[in-house]
């Protein structure tokens, strides 16, 4: 089975084994950057990670790259996620084109094994469910397989071009969040809103920027990091007070800048990669 998560600025794919647990699996990645315009600056030099290809998310060859990547089988099973519908569109021709006898099959909301107590479920981010589902899985699977269950609710950081941090009670009710600006977008915003301030890459803010910042890159370097690490634990502890009453609910975190946060958030927190994909896989 061959998994797709497509978000707003790329999409990861991968084939496992039903049940997989994503320890040696390839995760392939197409990246583009959001259109956000910049005062007709140039876009910055983005890093490749291995598996990782950069395009525009019109560009046919890169989805044919992908497929080629993935090497698909006579009849497999595509099963994906996603909060593009032009792009969706795009993959699902190329899949066609390339793949024998594809099962594609497009994951919608009343796919999920979740309840939602939120006001319009259906406009939820099909991303953000599918991370929710899988962290209460993950913080729960153990617990799910006895004949009576103790459940824990769980806090659900997805670090990507948007950061949520959202929240599932201890039945497994996904009972909403927060949504603010990921790293990249930030640093697109502070380039496109101004006139002097240059579009800086993510690989340009590190973990633990230079205090205070000794130049302008340095600067903008510290203040995005602030921004997003600041934001994430000040609502983690909100969650904990007014939801929990205090108790320690476990943050897990997801997403490509996911590892920028961990060290600054509130105890207990874990990383685990791939969250939406996980819940791809967990869906019957």
């Amino acid at each position: 089975m061959i998994l797709v998560d497509i978000g707003n600025s790329g999409l990861r794919a991968s084939r496992v084994a039903d049940g997989g647990l994503f320890a040696n699996e390839t995760v392939y990645r197409l990246s583009w950057s959001a259109a956000i315009a910049s005062q007709r600056k140039s876009s910055p030099e983005q890093e490749a990670a291995p598996n990782q290809r950069w395009c525009t998310s019109c560009d046919r060859n890169a989805y044919a790259w992908l497929i080629d990547r993935l090497a698909p089988k006579d009849g497999e099973t595509w099963r994906i996620s996603s909060v593009q519908r032009e792009v969706t569109e795009l993959l699902v021709e190329t899949i066609e084109a390339r793949a024998m006898h594809a099962n594609v099959r497009i994951v919608r909301h009343s796919d999920l094994p979740m309840t939602m107590d939120v006001e319009s479920p259906d406009r939820t981010g099909i991303d953000r469910l599918l991370a929710a589902h899988a962290a209460f899985l993950v913080e729960n699977g153990a617990a799910l397989k006895s004949a009576k269950p103790q459940l824990h609710p769980v806090i659900v950081v997805q670090a990507g071009t948007a950061v949520t941090v959202d929240f599932v009670d201890e039945r497994g009710v996904f009972q909403g969040g927060s949504i603010m600006p990921g790293l990249g977008l930030s640093l697109q915003l502070l380039a496109a809103g101004t006139d002097q301030l240059p579009w800086l890459g993510n690989h340009a803010v590190d973990m633990q920027p230079a205090l205070p910042g000794k130049n302008t890159e340095q600067a903008i370097s510290a203040g995005v990091n602030a921004a997003l690490v600041g934001g994430t634990a000040h609502l983690v502890s909100r969650y904990r007070h007014e939801t929990q009453g205090g108790r320690p609910t476990k943050v897990i975190v997801s997403g490509g800048d996911g590892r920028l946060l961990m060290q600054h958030l509130p105890q207990p927190t874990v990383f685990v990669d791939h969250l939406v994909l996980r819940g791809l896989c967990s869906i019957v």
